[in-house]
């Protein structure tokens, strides 16, 4: 079961990714497709961005730098510099910047063999933790496969 961190609006999901066994049959749904993963993933969460209407969607290293994001540029840089530091609770919504304190902002750790990633969004609509889970499948098999 899913641990929830939360402080205001700011909530981490701790459960960790889980890929669906190989055998699982895969359904064509992109329009957009890349055989270079920082491309591909851009791609991933343009998609999930726009299907869920976030004003920021970002993948972010565990030193907060940008990985991938789509959505506003400022606002995914202050997205990216704070997913670490909500995933590990180690910031209060006090210390936020200002657009993102008063926000709904979701983050989910993305355990890889290169290391550990945050999917972090901002806003969003009530079947946000749906899409996350639909992103970080996506960014998962991507990063995998490339």
């Amino acid at each position: 079961m899913a641990e929830r961190a939360a402080e205001g609006n700011v909530a981490c999901m701790t459960q960790d990714y889980t890929p669906p066994p190989s055998n699982t049959p895969l359904v064509e749904r992109r329009r957009r497709r890349s055989s270079q993963a920082a491309l591909a993933v851009r791609y991933q969460l343009e998609a999930v961005r726009d299907r869920g209407d976030f004003p920021a969607l970002v993948l972010a290293d565990d030193q907060g730098l940008v990985v991938a994001a789509a959505g506003d540029p400022e606002l995914c840089e202050e997205l990216a510099a704070h997913a670490p530091l909500i995933a590990r609770a180690a910031i209060s919504r006090t210390r936020m910047t200002p657009r993102l304190r008063g926000a709904e902002v979701e983050v989910r750790p993305l355990h890889l063999p290169e290391g550990l990633l945050h999917l972090a969004c901002v806003g969003g609509p009530a079947a946000r933790d749906a899409l996350l889970d639909h992103s970080a499948r996506g960014v998962h098999r991507i990063l995998m496969h490339h």
